[in-house]
This record gives structure tokens, C-alpha cells and sequence, in this order.
């Protein structure tokens, strides 16, 4: 399996890097993608931003598990480029939800931060998660907040947020915290 995971990591995201594409047979798996392109300024430089999920949730389609789901994420500029990916584990138990509109760029600190938060979809119970990819002042960061959802709809985060987001400027994980505390107060906000 793990093989299979680092073929699919190669096969995906080589190629967002420049470098090239490994085996066909792997294209079985790939039933859908998302990617998300923005360009922003940091101080005088311009960066872009590209954001892809192989295999995100469709509701069109009704299609919230599969074999896998994978997000990557990159910044790149004439000076400096980054990336991460996340193979989420359970793909079989739901997948990645991204909302495009959801993704973010404030200035803290006289650096840009990039904030890119997911959800996922799949097998409803009252604990959830959103994550967050964050670039900032040239790191990358990961983070899975924990929330329980209760019948009536409404959510409460059920993570210690000083804690989980410890590795952040405090400016930084203010704003993180308030997005948190604000924009997911419903299951509503999970779909």
C-alpha cells in the first residue's frame, strides 16, 4: 500500500514541479482533480500559488469516498519556491472538500500568508476536522483541528488551539484561531 500511495504522489504532483510523469496504469485511480491557481504579491515580488486535490468530494457526482485523496500545495516566485502534500488516510471513510473561495492571503507581519483550510466529506459522525495548509515567511505548515458537531447542527472546536498552532507567529495564529472560531460554527460549514 505504501507503495502505492508514493506511486501516486509521483504520478500527480511530479508534474506540477516540471519533472516527469511516472507509469499510466496508476490513471485507474484518478477519477477527478481540482486545481486552484492565484497569484499574489509579497512586497514587490509576485508569487503564485497552485493548490490541486486529486480525487476531491463531488457531490454532483455523489462521490465523497474512494481509493484515494491527495492534496498539494506549492508557492512559487523568481527567488524561492515550497511545497507540501497530504495523502489523506481514510479516503475509503471520505474525501477532501476544498472551497476555492475559502482560500486566503493577509499580510501579518510584513510577510504574506497564504491559508489554504479543507474539510472532508464522506461518513458523518459528530467528530470532525478542518485543516489547514499555511505558507508563510518561506515554511509550510500543517495543521487538523478537531471539532464535534452535535445533532442540532451546530459545532464546536474541540482542540486547544495554543497548542495545536504553537509552531505560528502569534499574529498569525490569532487570525487562524478567530477563521476557526467564526467560519465553522455549523455542519453546514463542513459540506
Amino acid at each position: 500500500m505504501k507503495n502505492l500511495v508514493t506511486s501516486f504522489i509521483l504520478f500527480f504532483f511530479i508534474p506540477v514541479c516540471g519533472q516527469k510523469s511516472v507509469n499510466d496504469s496508476l490513471k485507474m485511480y484518478y477519477q477527478d482533480s481540482l486545481i486552484v491557481n492565484k497569484n499574489f504579491k509579497d512586497g514587490p515580488i509576485s508569487n503564485k500559488l497552485t493548490v490541486k486535490v486529486i480525487n476531491p468530494c463531488n457531490s454532483e457526482k455523489k462521490r465523497f469516498d474512494g481509493a484515494v485523496t491527495i492534496i498539494s500545495a506549492a508557492v512559487k516566485n523568481k527567488n524561492y519556491n515550497d511545497s507540501i502534500v497530504y495523502n489523506y488516510p481514510y479516503a475509503q471513510s471520505g474525501l477532501i472538500n476544498l472551497k476555492t473561495n475559502n482560500i486566503s492571503v493577509y499580510t501579518v507581519s510584513k510577510h504574506q500568508a497564504v491559508l489554504i483550510p479543507f474539510t472532508y466529506c464522506g461518513n458523518w459522525d459528530n467528530d470532525t476536522k478542518v485543516s489547514y495548509i499555511v505558507f508563510y515567511n518561506r515554511k509550510n505548515y500543517l495543521y487538523h483541528i478537531k471539532y464535534y458537531c452535535g445533532e442540532d447542527g451546530k459545532c464546536k472546536l474541540n482542540d486547544n488551539l495554543n497548542i495545536t498552532l504553537k509552531g505560528l507567529p502569534s499574529t498569525l495564529r490569532l487570525k487562524i484561531i478567530k477563521d476557526l472560531q467564526t467560519k465553522y460554527n455549523s455542519s453546514n460549514n463542513f459540506q
